[in-house]
């Protein structure tokens, strides 16, 4: 049987109805200084610390370079050895130098935040401590306190009080080294 269009009886064309108008609404651009756009960071339920230090302790510091030496005037030697004035407290070095030495030892993901709290109340002088939240679920544990410690923790011991308890049984290298005799 011939093509229907080889006979002239061709069928009609088909027809082809342009769609209607679309409006598309225009995004506005994302503006990264609109507060309204920020996204609070999700909080992981790997293990966190909290290093809480006392912003009040200050001293009188002393160092021997600021002896200032002079002569009198019958040529007898004048030393001056005022202390230097108060110095804030060096407590926050302590916090950030032990911060960066925990997350050197416990990278992501075994640690996902340390977090540091100065504290300047009557209450918390000379406070230092550490806690250790394992994991959302639990509560912190204490791991040390300056106080009940009697001074600030050497980081061999407190690197091995938080592997005992986010990572037992893995060696912390010459953290875990015995002293030779």
């Amino acid at each position: 049987m011939a093509d229907s269009c080889e006979t002239g009886q061709c069928p009609p064309a088909p027809v082809y109805h342009a769609p209607a108008e679309v409006k598309i609404a225009q995004e506005k651009p994302h503006d990264p200084l609109d507060p309204t756009t920020f996204v609070a960071p999700g909080f992981s339920s790997s293990p966190g610390i909290v290093i809480e230090f006392c912003d009040r302790c200050r001293w009188w510091v002393f160092f021997p370079s600021d002896n200032r030496i002079e002569r009198s005037a019958d040529n007898r030697a004048l030393c001056d050895n005022r202390p230097a004035p108060l110095v804030k407290s060096a407590w926050l070095h302590r916090a950030t130098w032990t911060q960066t030495e925990l997350f050197l030892t416990f990278p992501p993901p075994a640690l996902s935040s340390i977090t540091l709290v100065p504290l300047n109340s009557t209450e918390t002088g000379g406070r230092f401590r550490v806690w250790l939240r394992p994991t959302d679920a639990e509560d912190p544990k204490l791991v040390w306190d300056r106080k009940t410690e009697g001074g600030f923790p050497e980081l061999k011991v407190l690197k091995q009080r938080i592997r005992d308890v986010i990572q037992p049984g893995t060696s912390l290298g010459h953290s875990d080294a015995k002293p030779s005799a």
